[in-house]
């Protein structure tokens, strides 16, 4: 049975965008704006050597709020799979919900959908995988699909309170992904 990873995008692997003029924070749009969280490409491809497979589960509403259009946003991830996969990493199924919360779609996070797909195209079973995000919306799909949940944000008194008045909480808490990497490697028996 497959071992699987499904990670969010957006803070996870790649950084944030701050729009300039209005300070307002977002996805990047075009694929000039990615750029990846440090460690990551090596935290991915470490994932691969422990066994797992590894799935992206993202939210981009960005072309249906007419900030940016499809093709944008689509070889905005393009760019964001590249530069991931750079050190050697293979992402094996890409889950893109690009639906606004508004539009009550089945795929979009916190409903389990993309993760399922994820976790059907990989022939995987989910309790044998993990939902990697930095939102509460993460840890709610994860949670619905039956997975094991990791946040990934700082620990302080603010970010707790994220989860207040939720019945969602995180399986573990970790700063980033390559702390996660490495509680991962903590926890897992030698491999032969």
């Amino acid at each position: 049975m497959a071992e699987v990873i499904i990670l969010d995008r957006d803070g996870v692997l790649n950084t944030i965008v701050v729009d300039p003029e209005h300070g307002t924070i977002d996805s990047p749009l075009h694929p000039t704006q990615v750029t990846l969280l440090p460690g990551v490409p090596e935290a991915l491809l470490t994932l691969n050597h422990l066994g797992f497979a590894l799935a992206i589960a993202t939210n981009q509403p960005s072309a249906a709020k007419g900030k940016t259009t499809e093709k944008n946003l689509r070889d905005t991830h393009a760019r964001v799979l590249e530069l991931a996969q750079a050190a050697g990493a293979r992402i094996l199924s890409n889950q893109l919900c690009l639906h606004r919360s508004e539009d009550g779609c089945a795929c979009r996070k916190p409903q389990p959908k993309m993760l399922l797909d994820a976790l059907r195209d990989l022939g995987a079973d989910p309790t044998h995988a993990w939902m990697v995000g930095d939102g509460v919306t993460d840890v709610e799909a994860g949670q619905r699909a039956g997975t094991r949940t990791a946040f990934l944000g700082p620990r302080k008194c603010d970010a707790c309170k994220i989860f207040d008045g939720h019945s969602a909480a995180p399986t573990v808490w970790c700063a980033d992904l390559p702390a996660f990497v490495r509680h991962l490697e903590a926890s897992r028996p030698p491999r032969p």
